[in-house]
């Protein structure tokens, strides 16, 4: 039995290579955006990784009580909590920001509830956006909660 015959030992190495591979692509990108203007932060995420063609919608930053880093509207919006910005800095935000465009894409994509090609419905956290999450670059387990450390590894 080889090291690769086990899918977890092979999806560990892949992540760790993606990691990698990735970190040079997000150096770049952390140099060219500004984090006090979140909507360039969208445009140039947007660019990225869905080559432009994710619809726009406004970031924007509230500071709210409510127990929430990124949360994205289905009326077609996206707000960062700013109660937290003592806890991350600019870099995580662009993380939780990447989160919440993860949903604007499947909602985009599938629709808010909506059944997908294999009959099933289109959940929040669910298969679809797990497979989004996974595609822009995170790695490891992905939960609700992933999204502030997608370019702190």
């Amino acid at each position: 039995m080889s090291y690769f015959d086990s899918p977890k030992l092979r999806r560990n190495v892949l992540d760790k290579l993606r990691v990698q591979m990735a970190a040079a692509k997000d150096e770049d990108l952390l140099k060219e955006i500004n984090f006090s203007d979140w909507n360039k932060a969208f445009d140039h995420l947007n660019t990225m990784f869905w080559n432009g063609r994710l619809p726009k919608i406004p970031v924007s930053t509230v500071t709210s009580k409510r127990k929430f880093y990124g949360m994205f509207w289905h009326n077609g919006s996206i707000e960062l909590n700013m109660r937290y910005r003592n806890q991350l800095d600019g870099v995580n935000f662009l993380g939780v920001l990447l989160h919440e465009m993860c949903h604007h894409f499947v909602e985009w994509k599938y629709g808010h509830g909506r059944s997908n090609n294999g009959g099933k419905r289109v959940i929040g956290h669910g298969v679809e956006w797990k497979r989004e999450m996974r595609r822009v670059g995170y790695t490891g387990k992905i939960t609700r909660f992933t999204g502030p450390d997608r370019f702190n590894p």
